[in-house]
């Protein structure tokens, strides 16, 4: 496939996903970088990745779509914790189906990076891309919110994220993700109806700042 290659790197909480379409730095969850280029698109004439037989390609998985608690819709702290946590869970669904429902369901349409990932789960789809693996554990979560209920607040989720494979480009050597960990923490509203997660910043491990810090131009080196 001759196309102009352009590479996206987008930091869904610790996870670097590579797809075609510009770049999008791990600024966008840790605050920025204070590059002023940062988040805009950078091109080159060729991916300089292996071709290979779409027929050999890593498979799609099924992947079920996750069950919405029904704890999402009472406007306690136990609801905020369950929405930023189906979030996660929903998260593999949206990149592996294409199907962007879910987090369409579970965000604040001012939620600019959050609609960055719903643009980005659409572009990997219409290159007939998807994700493998990636799952997400939460090991906690804590709540600080305003006002008796909560209209607003805070949630905070320790998590791990599986390792996972992107095919980007059947026609592509696809790319190979490490398993990450760290803390999100998110800024939820009330709608009168449900939670919506309002904003996302990241804390990674260590281990993970150090591991993403390579990722972008590691990834390519999948086989």
């Amino acid at each position: 496939m001759n196309r102009p290659f352009q590479r996206i790197v987008i930091v869904v909480l610790a996870l670097l996903l590579v797809i075609p379409a510009g770049i999008l730095g791990i600024g966008q969850l840790t605050g920025g970088s204070g590059d002023p280029t940062a988040g805009t698109a950078t091109e080159s004439t060729e991916d300089p990745r292996p071709t290979m037989d779409p027929a050999d390609q890593t498979p799609r998985p099924e992947v079920a779509k996750p069950e919405a608690p029904a704890v999402m819709k009472e406007q306690t702290a136990e609801g905020a914790q369950a929405t930023l946590t189906y979030l996660l869970d929903s998260y593999t669904y949206m990149m592996t189906t294409g199907d962007t429902s879910l987090w369409e369901a579970s965000i604040d349409q001012d939620c600019s990076v959050c609609t960055s990932f719903l643009d980005n789960a659409t572009t990997l789809h219409e290159q007939d891309g998807y994700l493998v693996g990636g799952e997400f554990t939460v090991h906690g979560t804590t709540f600080e919110g305003s006002g008796e209920p909560p209209a607003s607040g805070t949630v905070v989720a320790d998590f791990e994220e599986a390792e996972s494979t992107l095919v980007d480009d059947p026609s592509r050597v696809p790319y190979s993700l490490e398993s990450v960990s760290g803390q999100l923490s998110a800024k939820l509203i009330w709608d009168g109806d449900r939670w919506r997660v309002a904003d996302m910043s990241l804390t990674p491990d260590e281990d993970s700042a150090a591991s993403d810090a390579g990722g972008a131009s590691d990834a390519g080196s999948a086989g």
